[in-house]
């Protein structure tokens, strides 16, 4: 699954930990998509079916930090 918001490609250049988030989600086994929300007041990721984000979400306050905000969700589907 591939996700597009226009606005990423200069929002990246001016807030260069976007990109690298991004990235690094996309390395991640559990998750199926990632992208940027509206103009860039969230990232986001879509896992694969029945995965639970809780070890998504503690690698990546292990790698950006311990005051890096998470919040895991569904959609309802």
């Amino acid at each position: 699954m591939k996700l597009l918001n226009a606005l990423e490609p200069p929002v990246f250049e001016k807030h260069l930990v976007l990109p690298v988030l991004k990235s690094w989600l996309l390395e991640q086994a559990e998750v199926r998509a990632a992208g940027m929300s509206g103009s860039g007041s969230t990232m986001f990721a879509v896992l694969r079916t029945g995965e639970d984000g809780t070890a998504l979400e503690a690698r990546a306050k292990a790698e950006f930090g311990s005051t890096f905000w998470t919040v895991r969700c569904t959609t309802g589907v």
